[in-house]
């Protein structure tokens, strides 16, 4: 038994089909089959039925998946403990993903008193919306992420820092007669709304983005530009309270009455992926983040 039949197993159960699992892998189908048949050999034993078009597990495959399973995380996990021991020397760059509705602010002394102690690490901001953050973050091509809160994910090491409101509002000089807001001219207002270009290329996916019933839409996919149309009056949208505040302010913008549409709130954690090996830079700063998280989150709260 070797480490490349268990992942080759891990792939195929995760991916449906011995075709999906060789691609991921960059493998031939045949050679994945080479591999399942030499384990089943091996322990004389059948991982998946022959009987269906797509392969399942056995009762016994089962179980021998689920050990394999915890042998692999073990060993990469045990890989990634080594990596960081032999981390000595400072990393060349450290690369984080902001949520553009993060007030950076609130963790921006943390980063920059690590890297003062650590002048050859250069630091790497990146802007994303919604959840590229953590799909970045799960690829394993970024160190850290502040994004919206996912679902728990046994890879992902995250914990909340900022509760941000997102409220809906208008500019006032797209309210031309002053009177009060109903729906149906509501619903007669582009709805600015910021979307990654995945889920503008499938439209199953855009359902869950706030979207108000039976109104027109205007898609975009930065942040910065989705505020600018809404502070210029081309449409109406949810923005950040702390972006809001000034507008709201000088009357330039108008909150939308919730008997209308709702805000939200909007929890963003930072994260990393545990199997991705820090250097002394990076654990520097994830240690302090970790120790002020719950002072960070209750600030936000304010």
């Amino acid at each position: 038994m070797t480490f490349d039949q268990l992942e080759i197993l891990e792939k195929i159960v995760e991916k449906g089909s011995f075709k999906a699992a060789a691609k991921a892998l960059n493998r031939t189908q045949p050679t994945m089959s080479v591999a399942i048949k030499k384990l089943e050999a091996e322990f004389e034993l059948t991982l998946f039925s022959r009987d269906e078009y797509r392969p399942k597990l056995t009762e016994a495959g089962r179980v021998f998946y689920e050990s394999a399973r915890q042998t692999l995380l073990s060993f990469r996990r045990l890989e990634v403990m080594g990596k960081e021991l032999g981390l000595k020397a400072a990393e060349p760059s450290l690369t984080v993903v902001i949520d553009p509705v993060a007030r950076f602010e609130a963790i921006r002394t943390i980063f920059s008193e690590c890297l003062a102690d650590m002048k050859a690490t250069d630091l790497i901001l990146r802007s994303e919306i919604m959840s590229v953050g953590t799909d970045l973050i799960r690829k394993g091509e970024v160190d850290f992420a502040v994004t919206p809160r996912v679902d728990h994910e046994e890879d992902i090491e995250s914990f909340p820092i900022e509760r941000v409101d997102m409220i809906p509002v208008i500019a006032a000089s797209r309210v031309t007669d002053g009177g009060p807001l109903s729906l149906l001219w509501l619903r007669e207002q582009p709805q600015i709304i910021v979307a990654s270009s995945g889920v503008l290329c499938d439209r199953t996916k855009r359902d869950d983005l706030g979207l108000l019933d039976g109104g027109k839409r205007c898609y975009v996919t930065d942040h910065a530009l989705k505020r600018r149309l809404i502070e210029d009056g081309l449409g109406w949208g949810r923005l950040a309270r702390h972006e809001a505040d000034a507008g709201l302010e000088s009357k330039k913008l108008i909150a939308i009455p919730k008997s209308l549409t709702s805000g939200f709130v909007l929890e963003l954690h930072i994260m990393r992926h545990r199997l991705r090996p820090m250097g002394p830079v990076a654990r520097a700063v994830w240690s302090k983040l970790s120790s002020t998280a719950d002072e960070l989150e209750k600030r936000s709260r304010r």
